[in-house]
C-alpha cells in the first residue's frame, strides 16, 4: 500500500514510473583503492562522462578492505551505455580490471527533490 502521503496524482506517476523501474548497481573490489577511484573518476570528469542524467544517485565508499560503488540506474540500456563508454575506457586507462556488479532492482527509491513531494 502506497503510503498516504503519495496520494497526488502527481506523486503516484512518479512513483510508478521511476521507483519501480530502477536499478541498484553495487561494485565491491578488494584490490581497488580510493586512488583507482579517483584516477578513474578523473578520466570520466575530462571525457564528460562523470555526471549522467540517467544515474540520479552515486555513492562510495570503503568497506571490510573493500571499495565499494553504489549507483542507482533508470533503466539497464543506460547502464549498458555507461559501462561501454564510460566506465570500460576509463579503467583500462587506469590499468585497471573493474569488478562484476551486483545488478538489482530496486524495491524503493527516494530521490525525490522536496519541492516534488510539497507539491
Amino acid at each position: 500500500m502506497i503510503p498516504y502521503f503519495f496520494h497526488s496524482k502527481q506523486i503516484r506517476s512518479l512513483l510508478n514510473s521511476t521507483i519501480m523501474s530502477k536499478l541498484v548497481v553495487l561494485f565491491e573490489s578488494a584490490e581497488m583503492t580510493a586512488k583507482d577511484y579517483d584516477a578513474v573518476c578523473a578520466d570520466l570528469r575530462a571525457r564528460n562522462k562523470l555526471f549522467d542524467e540517467h544515474r540520479p544517485s552515486h555513492v562510495s565508499f570503503e568497506k571490510d578492505g573493500k571499495f565499494c560503488v553504489v549507483d542507482v540506474w533508470d533503466s539497464p540500456e543506460s547502464l549498458k551505455e555507461f559501462v561501454e563508454t564510460g566506465l570500460k575506457p576509463a579503467f583500462a586507462k587506469a590499468g585497471l580490471n573493474p569488478p562484476a556488479p551486483a545488478v538489482l532492482p530496486a524495491y524503493n527509491w527516494m530521490g525525490v527533490a522536496e519541492e516534488v513531494i510539497s507539491a
